[in-house]
């Protein structure tokens, strides 16, 4: 059994690649069930998961003969494609730049009606969280603190979909938010505005909750041009 969840998986993995590096076009026709087989040399119902899979993910789509397809996944694709992409290095500044675009317009709504939102339950998380974080932790600490506050954030606004959303944006931008953190310039102000913007979530001000979270995105944008400063290794 282990053998043969090991065999799909690295098929699924050599297609991805395949797909995401342009190798296999968008639109171009994936070979037949024979082929791929022989190629592989595994069994018709590993080729078939792996198909599977990777039609769920928004790489392949059937045609109306039942053939595979490359499909459009840059507009049909799941979240689960970032994760690829980073898995094949083929993160790019542009795709970066729209996560961390995206992640601003989820954390600042969250922000907002967390405030109007917000439970007992929700509200005691995360005051521990801002009472109880060790800030002299070190960069890689306090990045994984910072995404975890985000998600309680985001948690705490009642949206369902947006913790699910930042969690599956963690993998790509941890290493930059780390190099963020590396800045003790940094850490005073994060401190700061994490302790006001929890405390206006409490209040139930989500004007001042919202305008919080802007600053806190912000001055990250500005303190750092991260996407150019990242290289290939995320140092």
């Amino acid at each position: 059994m282990e053998r043969s969840t090991s065999l799909t998986e690295k098929f699924v993995s050599t297609l991805e690649n395949r797909i995401l590096t342009g190798q296999w076009p968008i639109g171009s026709m994936v070979p037949s069930l024979r082929n791929l087989t022989q190629e592989f040399g595994v069994s018709r119902s590993v080729v078939n998961v792996g198909i599977s899979e990777l039609e769920s993910l928004g790489y392949l789509a059937l045609s109306a003969r039942k053939n595979a397809v490359v499909a459009d996944w840059k507009k049909e694709g799941t979240l689960a494609i970032l994760n690829g992409l980073l898995a094949n290095d083929l993160m790019d500044e542009r795709t970066l730049a729209s996560m961390f675009d995206c992640r601003y317009l989820i954390m600042t709504d969250s922000a907002f009606l967390a405030a109007i939102n917000r439970t007992e339950e929700s509200m005691a998380l995360l005051r521990s969280m801002v009472e109880n974080e060790d800030y002299t932790g070190g960069a890689e600490k306090l990045a994984e603190y910072d995404m975890r506050l985000h998600r309680a954030v985001a948690s705490a606004s009642g949206n369902a979909v947006y913790p699910l959303i930042l969690k599956s944006f963690e993998p790509s931008i941890a290493h930059l938010i780390e190099k963020f953190y590396r800045d003790p310039a940094v850490i005073v102000f994060i401190k700061e505005k994490h302790s006001e913007l929890i405390g206006a979530i409490e209040r139930g001000d989500s004007e001042a909750a919202k305008t919080a979270m802007k600053e806190l995105l912000q001055h990250g944008r500005s303190s750092r041009d991260w996407i150019r400063s990242v290289d290939k290794n995320g140092d």
